[in-house]
């Protein structure tokens, strides 16, 4: 029992300083500091503190020991989607588009033609449609002068170049 009494007081015992031990000079006296110039509420703060006392009054337990920490201050602005582009390209971690896959299989040789045939073929058929309009309808305006000169009572024709 005596041992058991001597290793619970060891180490409450350990923590007081060694009455030998010269104690240090008085620190010169620090001029006083002005609270209000902190951004700090003496009068929340004592709040706070009574609080605290009369809680820790009515749970009774003293070994319980319960902090409550306030910060106040300005958050962080959190951007979620930061480096994603939602708008131009694809989606990172997402399935490949079929477009990609084609890109992937296709050697690039056979991947586009020399020409582009397509696009040529296009504005020939234009070229030929636009001339073949354009030329109806002169050979019509000409008909129509040609009846207008003999006398005939013939209606306008109805392209206009």
């Amino acid at each position: 029992m005596l041992m058991l009494l001597g290793s619970l007081a060891a180490p409450a015992s350990a923590q007081d300083p060694p009455p030998s031990a010269p104690q240090p000079p008085p620190a010169e006296a620090a001029p006083p500091i002005d609270a209000t110039k902190l951004g700090v509420s003496l009068s929340r703060i004592q709040k706070g503190l009574r609080v605290a006392e009369e809680r820790q009054q009515r749970e009774g337990d003293a070994l319980r020991l319960r902090f409550d920490v306030q910060v106040f201050g300005d958050a962080p602005k959190i951007d979620m989607l930061q480096g994603v582009d939602l708008f131009y390209g694809a989606v990172p971690g997402t399935a490949p588009t079929h477009r990609d896959m084609i890109e992937h299989w296709t050697p690039q040789i056979y991947r586009t033609p020399g020409l582009p045939v397509s696009a040529l073929a296009m504005w020939a058929a234009k070229y030929f449609a636009e001339k073949s309009r354009k030329q109806r309808c002169e050979e019509e305006i000409a008909n129509y002068r040609a009846l207008i000169m003999q006398g005939v009572n013939v209606s306008a024709p109805r392209c206009t170049q």
